[in-house]
C-alpha cells in the first residue's frame, strides 16, 4: 500500500509541474506583453492570478482562506512563512490587491519561469550585501508608488516545515523606514501538499485543501529602525500562533 501511495504521489507531482510548464508556454506571449511593460503590469498581475487559480484547479488543490474583514489601504508589506513551492501560487490565488514579489536571484535564471522576474517582480542576491541593499531600495520605490510588496522573511523555503527558519531583518527595516504596515500571513499546510523535504519530496505529495490565514495589519508608525528585532519577533509570533493551532 505504501508503494502504491508513493507511486501515485510521484505521478501527481510530475503532473503538477507539467501543468505549470504548459500554462507558461500557452500564456507566454501574453505574459511577455504584460510583464515586461510597466504600463501593463497590473494586467500582467491579474493574468498571473488567473493562471495560478487555473493551475490549482487543474491539479486538485483548493484554497481555504481566512482574513480580516478589511485590510489597510496600500501600500503595505506582506510577510508569509515559506514552506512549499505552492506558496507563490496560493498567494496569487488568494490576494487580490496588486503586489510584487522579492525573490531570490536564482529564480531569474530558470528558463521560461524567469518571465515573471524580467521587470514586474524583483530579485535579490542575498550573498551580496550591496545587491541586497539595492533590491530593498527598489522595494522602497515600489512602496512609494503605492505598490504592495511580498517578502518571505525566512529568505527561502524551510526544509523543516512547518518549523520556520530564522527571520531576516530586511522586510522589517524596510517597513519601518517606509512607514508602511506589515501583514503577516500563515501558510498552514502547503508543505503537506507539495513537500520540499528530501525524505518526502516524492512520497508526500497529493492534492487536497490548503489553508491560508491573513492576519490583521501590524502598524510601524511608532517604531524606529532599532526596533527591527522587536518587530521581527512580533511577526514571527503571529505567524507561529496559527501554525501551532493547525500543526500541533
Amino acid at each position: 500500500m505504501k508503494l502504491v501511495y508513493a507511486l501515485l504521489s510521484s505521478l501527481w507531482k510530475f503532473y503538477f509541474f507539467i501543468v505549470i510548464l504548459l500554462s507558461i508556454l500557452v500564456l507566454y506571449p501574453f505574459l511577455w506583453l504584460f510583464l515586461t511593460n510597466e504600463k501593463q503590469f497590473r494586467k500582467g498581475f491579474h493574468l498571473t492570478r488567473y493562471q495560478a487559480k487555473a493551475i490549482l484547479f487543474l491539479v486538485g488543490v483548493r484554497c481555504r482562506l481566512e482574513q480580516p474583514a478589511k485590510l489597510p489601504a496600500p501600500p503595505y508589506i506582506i510577510c508569509p512563512n515559506h514552506t512549499s513551492y505552492l506558496d507563490i501560487l496560493v498567494l496569487y490565488a488568494t490576494c487580490s490587491e496588486f503586489f510584487v514579489f522579492l525573490g531570490k536571484k536564482e529564480l531569474g535564471s530558470v528558463p521560461l519561469f524567469n518571465i515573471y522576474f524580467k521587470q514586474l517582480n524583483l530579485l535579490v542576491d542575498r550573498r551580496n550585501p550591496k545587491m541586497s541593499v539595492l533590491a530593498l531600495d527598489e522595494c522602497a520605490n515600489r512602496l512609494k508608488n503605492g505598490c504592495n510588496v511580498v517578502i518571505f522573511p525566512e529568505g527561502t523555503i524551510s526544509s523543516r516545515a512547518p518549523q520556520m527558519r530564522p527571520f531576516k531583518n530586511g522586510a522589517f527595516k524596510l517597513a519601518i523606514e517606509s512607514g508602511v504596515p506589515i501583514i503577516p500571513v500563515t501558510m498552514c499546510n502547503n508543505y503537506k501538499i507539495v513537500s520540499v523535504r528530501p525524505d518526502q519530496f516524492w512520497d508526500n505529495s497529493l492534492p487536497g485543501v490548503v489553508d491560508i490565514f491573513i492576519h490583521e495589519a501590524v502598524s510601524t508608525d511608532q517604531l524606529k529602525v532599532e526596533d527591527c528585532l522587536l518587530l521581527s519577533n512580533q511577526i514571527n509570533q503571529i505567524i507561529a500562533s496559527k501554525l501551532s493551532e493547525t500543526c500541533p
